[in-house]
């Protein structure tokens, strides 16, 4: 970088960060739990969080897309959107595999694409249909579940209020998360899920995994979500709604722009706390470490989501923890009880009304 495009990128940093702190903070709603207004008003699009790790059967992969925060209220999945799992084995996004799914009468149809980043609406060959609420056989050995599940994700949601507060007013009590008496949010809650399990010579040695949900309007295909990383949209990109339809319309090598936002967010988070001696060279860190915005894993590797670490990401990882801590700027403990909701069998999530 030269030094004239050096100081450029530090005005831009300094005014992201006026804008930031005149903004409201951290949402009480974690995960992508809640995005944008189009998902607001229509839950089943809304993607939640995602999973990427080993499978119990050895040579295989597990990669779990949860939607839907009310799957009760309406369909699961919504018969108009196409749900989408990409599978990259290089950094530039043009090796691997695309999983897209449609959902019609309690039936699933999937299709398997060989372009990870293809056109929005982009299906490839059909592989495989099958009964929503069970276990489908597809293709090249894939084996896909999908339904209703107890949502697996926890979160400390007055916690994150207390310290969204703290954080509008400039200031950071390290005793919030234990103070608050926190609750999970999400107890006892159901989301939709997309379960997939892949035959590990289909991926690449490293894979590059990432979610989007499109919609048809007027005979066209939009993307109107995006999720990789948890937690990404609400903590690093605060109440902004513009970058966030900005994120979910993006793709991996079209996401820039949104360093600045995440190195604005973790240096003015970092610099509050006091946590870090160059908050700016923090930001900067951070925002290279989760921009692209992809969940990263080595096939055939124990999945581990932290701060310090990022392979994939599996069902008992404490995501709350690691984000805050990497937007903070030092170890950070949300102070709630892990749940547990998950097996250590296919579909690995609990279906709902299962004990």
């Amino acid at each position: 970088m030269s030094n004239k495009t050096f100081v450029a990128h530090r005005l831009l940093m300094k005014a992201v960060v006026a804008a930031v702190l005149a903004s409201s903070a951290v949402l009480v709603h974690a995960s992508h739990h809640f995005e944008i207004a189009i998902a607001r008003t229509n839950t089943a699009i809304s993607q939640l969080d995602n999973y990427v790790f080993q499978a119990a059967s050895p040579g295989r992969t597990v990669i779990i897309m949860d939607v839907n925060s009310s799957p009760r209220h309406g369909a699961t999945f919504s018969p108009d959107a196409l749900y989408n799992i990409h599978v990259a084995s290089d950094g530039k996004f043009k090796e691997g595999h695309t999983f897209s799914f449609q959902f019609q009468d309690g039936q699933v149809m999937a299709y398997l694409s060989d372009n990870p980043n293809g056109r929005v609406g982009e299906t490839g060959v059909a592989i495989g249909k099958g009964k929503v609420g069970g276990s489908v056989n597809l293709k090249d050995k894939i084996a896909l579940w999908t339904g209703i599940i107890k949502d697996p994700f926890y979160g400390n949601s007055s916690g994150l209020g207390a310290y969204s507060a703290q954080l509008t007013a400039g200031k950071y009590d390290r005793q919030v998360w234990k103070s608050a008496s926190g609750t999970n949010i999400f107890k006892d809650q159901e989301c939709g899920a997309i379960v997939l399990e892949i035959p590990n010579e289909m991926l690449g040695k490293n894979i590059k995994v990432f979610m989007t949900t499109a919609l048809k309007e007027n005979g066209k295909w939009n993307q109107v979500q995006y999720s990789a990383n948890p937690l990404l949209s609400h903590i690093m990109y605060f109440a902004d709604e513009a970058v966030r339809v900005e994120h979910d319309r993006s793709r991996p090598n079209s996401q820039s722009v949104l360093k600045n936002f995440v190195s604005a967010s973790t240096a003015r988070a970092a610099g509050i706390a006091q946590t870090q001696a160059q908050p700016f060279v923090y930001g900067d860190k951070v925002a290279d470490a989760l921009i692209p915005d992809v969940l990263s894993y080595e096939v055939g590797s124990k999945a581990v989501f932290s701060a310090d670490v990022r392979n994939g990401r599996y069902l008992d990882d404490d995501a709350m923890s690691a984000m805050l801590t990497l937007l903070i700027g030092e170890p950070t403990n949300q102070a709630i009880d892990n749940p547990k909701l998950y097996t250590d069998q296919f579909p690995y999530v609990i279906p709902s009304g299962k004990k």
